[in-house]
């Protein structure tokens, strides 16, 4: 529910007309000239809104919040950014005094989201679950630590809710209601995308049982097969690695551009001739599917890069020559050959 007819409440407005000199932005469409400046040279990045910011008189950023529906609530706002002990901007000050109560923390972990610091935001959090009484964790106060600090898998919020997701429901209320489990979606997927190149084998594969344990994989190949096919490439693990191969293009049998997807991908990493010919295989067999012309093209592509990195040069001067007369009749751009 929008709460723009409470800033036409007359207690509302004498408060904040009192207290403060009161400026609305549009954010509709992102947003623009001078607003944006001003947010980004105090390096502020809102994800939502609507927010309430307070700003001293030297446009020192002081206290932020976000907002609802509710008069009592939208006007304590006001009164927290007037006590300096109180307001958002007091929070760095204890925090850095050694304050680590789970109130300084959870309220400066929901700050330090505003700057992107991701690395200060897991610290943050992980001090939370240090300092949180664990006979407690099954309770709504660790759930909503969970959904509103937490960003990483590595966090002892997000490992205990995940062991126990089954027990993640009734928290919620309204609309929000039976949407628990999408907070440890939220933190596998963000973790998946910002932490999967710096995963070894055996995260990798944990990775992906969580996945298949939030059902958002069927098998755990959706998000994390090209970290697993390079780790195992570079440990040597090659059989392992075809394995997978064989696995995913089953997988997409029905979609020749995904299967191009996965061959091309296994070309690029895979140095071993014996391998690179098992890939050339797959190829061969793909070959014989109904397919437009540039993907058939890709597909000659990929089986001349195949038949080099072998090392036969005969049969790749012969093939290139095919090639290239496919590409000539379908009208394909052909200079990609030009190296090989």
């Amino acid at each position: 529910m929008s709460i723009q007819p409470l800033f036409e409440n007359k207690e509302m407005a004498d408060f904040y007309n009192t207290n403060f000199v009161n400026y609305k932005i549009n954010t509709k469409g992102g947003l623009k000239g001078k607003d944006s400046l001003f947010m980004a040279e105090r390096k502020l990045k809102f994800t939502g809104v609507p927010f309430f910011l307070f700003f001293d008189q030297d446009k020192n950023f002081v206290h932020y919040s976000g907002a609802k529906n509710d008069l009592e609530y939208l006007i304590n706002i006001g009164k927290k950014a007037l006590n300096p002990k109180e307001r958002t901007g007091s929070l760095q000050t204890k925090y850095e005094a050694g304050d680590r109560s789970i109130k300084t923390l959870y309220a400066y972990s929901d700050l330090i989201q505003l700057y992107q610091n991701n690395a200060l935001s897991n610290e943050i959090s992980s001090q939370l679950f240090d300092v949180f009484p664990k006979q407690n964790l099954a309770t709504n106060q660790s759930y909503l630590i969970l959904k509103n600090s937490v960003k990483s898998i590595d966090n002892g919020f997000f490992i205990y809710w995940y062991e126990n997701r089954e027990n993640l429901k009734d928290v919620e209320k309204g609309s929000q209601k039976g949407t628990e489990i999408k907070a440890l979606e939220r933190i596998l997927l963000e973790s998946i995308q910002k932490q999967k190149s710096t995963w070894n084998l055996e995260t990798n594969r944990k990775v992906k049982k969580m996945t298949i344990g939030l059902v958002l994989s069927k098998d755990g190949n959706d998000f994390l097969w090209e970290e697993e096919a390079k780790i195992l490439v570079e440990t040597k693990q090659n059989e392992e690695a075809i394995s997978l191969m064989k696995v995913l293009l089953n997988e997409s049998k029905d979609n020749i551009f995904s299967s191009l997807y996965i061959t091309d991908f296994y070309i690029k990493i895979i140095e071993s001739k014996q391998t690179i010919s098992i890939v050339k295989d797959e190829l061969d067999v793909l070959s014989k599917l109904e397919m437009e012309p540039e993907q058939k093209g890709d597909l000659l592509y990929q089986q001349l890069l195949c038949l080099n990195k072998m090392g036969d040069a005969k049969k790749s001067i012969e093939f290139k020559k095919s090639v290239l007369e496919y590409y000539q009749q379908n009208d394909l751009d052909s200079s990609i050959l030009d190296n090989l």
